[in-house]
């Protein structure tokens, strides 16, 4: 799909820099490794969260009995 934004002159030679030194083929793989780093982005976000959630839920204290079999916390 092909679509039309206004940029700043800044950004867009921003954007030929970036691809230039990363040696991409155009403005749009640049733009879709942009998207492709928010949508990251905004996961580690989700991902905090949800854990932040289930470990405050006291959830976590029910899995302790896991633990028994060998199972060992791990680091996030």
């Amino acid at each position: 799909m092909k679509v039309s934004i206004s940029l700043p002159d800044e950004d867009l030679t921003f954007i030929d820099d970036y691809a230039s030194r990363r040696n991409m083929d155009s403005r749009s793989a640049v733009m879709h490794r942009a998207i492709a780093l928010l949508r990251e982005a905004d996961m580690e976000s989700a991902y905090a969260t949800a854990w932040d959630e289930w470990s405050s839920s006291g959830e976590g204290a029910l899995w302790e009995a896991t633990t028994q079999d060998g199972a060992t916390d791990a680091t996030r």
